[in-house]
């Protein structure tokens, strides 16, 4: 999502690197324990993971000596750096880090997860990365502010350009001041942008013209192109502005303009101004 995408990568390779690799990562702790048999290392009291891209902190911790499979607990945060350098925080209860039979890592962080990235922030229950490509769940309450969009949903994900999300409260595009509520909600990112995104169920969509006036939009589903500047609405579609109600099988409505095309037995509603 937007330029957290090079923010959750390394936060991913970080907490992989600095779990006791080969690349000079160092752990203090008040105590440690080391299992052989196992070859599992136990740590307890102010953890601290430090590598040269950044540290992680924790009250506690345990996992394989060669950085496999690593967690971290307690008023977890970490702060590093990403590709290009910009500073990065991490906030959570717990951190897990796992590594699947194909060797993709993922890390994951619960309770309370906050990634922070200069103005863009992703705050969720659980969230989790996967180092293979631009792949991550999040989970609970999740908010995410980003450079061109908001969102508030049950679940988000991202797996490269495919973007979902569920149980949508709200999104809302910053530059053409849409604002969407959906059941469901399935969309395309290119150059780290929603492109195009297909709500279903009980969708409501909402726009403002820049001068006060507002249009709300409500259907089953609604496609909204950003390049095409159009919300398409099919199923029960309704658009009411300024006293003004329509009901069609298929709304088109185009955001710039504010006009609307309507097929599928338009029925217009309006006050005559007449007083009773």
């Amino acid at each position: 999502m937007s330029k957290l995408k090079n923010a959750l990568a390394s936060a991913l390779v970080f907490v992989i690197v600095g779990a006791m690799s080969a690349e000079q990562a160092t752990m203090t702790a008040d105590s440690m324990r080391y299992d052989p048999a196992a070859s599992v290392i136990t740590v307890s009291g102010s953890v601290r993971v430090t590598h040269p891209d950044g540290e992680i902190f924790g009250d506690n911790g345990s996992g394989s000596v060669d950085g496999g499979n690593f967690e971290i607990h307690g008023n977890v945060r970490g702060y590093f750096r990403d590709n290009d350098g910009v500073p990065v925080s991490l906030t959570c209860a717990d951190a897990y880090l796992s590594v699947g039979s194909d060797g993709a890592r993922a890390l994951t962080a619960k309770g309370g997860a906050t990634l922070i990235k200069r103005a863009e922030k992703l705050s969720a229950d659980s969230i989790t990365w996967h180092s293979s490509g631009d792949r991550y769940y999040a989970l609970g309450d999740v908010l995410g502010d980003f450079e061109t969009y908001t969102i508030d949903a049950d679940a988000v994900s991202r797996d490269a350009r495919i973007f979902s999300a569920r149980a949508v409260r709200k999104f809302y595009d910053k530059t053409r001041k849409i604002t969407m509520s959906a059941n469901n909600a399935d969309g395309v990112i290119i150059n780290e942008r929603i492109s195009e995104l297909a709500a279903t169920g009980g969708v409501v969509i909402t726009a403002s013209d820049g001068n006060g006036g507002v249009t709300r939009a409500a259907g089953d589903k609604s496609v909204y192109s950003r390049d095409n500047g159009t919300v398409v609405v099919t199923g029960g579609a309704a658009i009411t502005r300024a006293g003004r109600k329509l009901d069609s099988g298929r709304i088109v409505y185009y955001v710039d303009t504010g006009r609307v095309d309507a097929t599928g037995n338009p029925t217009l509603t309006f006050e005559t101004g007449r007083n009773r």
